[in-house]
């Protein structure tokens, strides 16, 4: 299984722009796009799919932030 980070931009009901940070696990590119749609913070949404790295900052500081005070989200495989 590899982890990979969703990042989702969508318009919220106040039309301003939404953006969501979601981790999961999968093992292709694929199959964390397919969770991706599952899991989607808005019915018209685009979305991008990285792999997870040690590199990566950007939204990091908020989306640990998130998961603190419980408004992060992490998706687990449904296998």
């Amino acid at each position: 299984m590899k982890n990979w980070v969703i990042q989702y931009v969508y318009a919220t009901e106040k039309n301003e722009q939404g953006v969501s940070i979601l981790e999961v696990q999968a093992e292709t590119l694929e199959e964390a796009k397919e969770i991706a749609v599952q899991k989607a913070a808005a019915e018209e949404y685009i979305f991008n799919v990285y792999p997870q790295s040690d590199e990566q900052f950007l939204g990091t500081v908020k989306h640990q932030a998130s998961m603190l005070v419980g408004k992060g989200e992490t998706a687990e495989s449904e296998e």
